[in-house]
């Protein structure tokens, strides 16, 4: 009949454990609405930048044009051209590497959204642990 409080710190145990599940619930939605975050604003950044090398790139483009045209005139020297080409291939380099880090962001925001699963989820089975994350759901493919 005295059981020496094992129930009271049986108790006492299970609420300090439904506690731990709950802080745990809660971090991983603070990282998954962080990397949702995180994700947006560099794609938004990203896509200003992309406007502005936009521009850049455009104006480079009309400085080679206007320099081979004075090259051609005989009013500019053939290292003034090379030199608005070098100018020119930097700044369209520069803007494709900008597309590519749109398509990065853009994916990287998708993946924090949850974006890419077509299936049921089964997360009873863990697939496989994401470095940067956590556990991802096996999809209805790989069962």
């Amino acid at each position: 009949m005295f059981n020496a409080g094992k129930l009271q710190a049986a108790v006492d145990l299970a609420k300090a454990e439904r506690d731990q599940h709950f802080i745990a619930y809660k971090a991983s939605v603070l990282t998954a609405l962080q990397d949702v975050e995180n994700a947006s604003v560099s794609l938004t950044q990203e896509r200003i930048r992309n406007g502005k090398l936009s521009s850049s790139a455009k104006s480079a483009r009309d400085a080679a044009r206007q320099v081979r045209i004075l090259y051609q005139s005989g009013a500019a020297s053939l290292l003034e051209v090379l030199d608005a080409q070098r100018s020119l291939d930097t700044a369209e380099d520069t803007l494709l590497q900008s597309r590519v880090s749109i398509a990065t962001d853009y994916i990287a925001l998708n993946k924090a959204l949850g974006g890419g699963w077509d299936g049921a989820i089964d997360s009873a089975k863990p697939k496989g642990v994401d470095a940067k994350t956590r556990p991802q759901p096996a999809s209805k493919a790989t069962q």
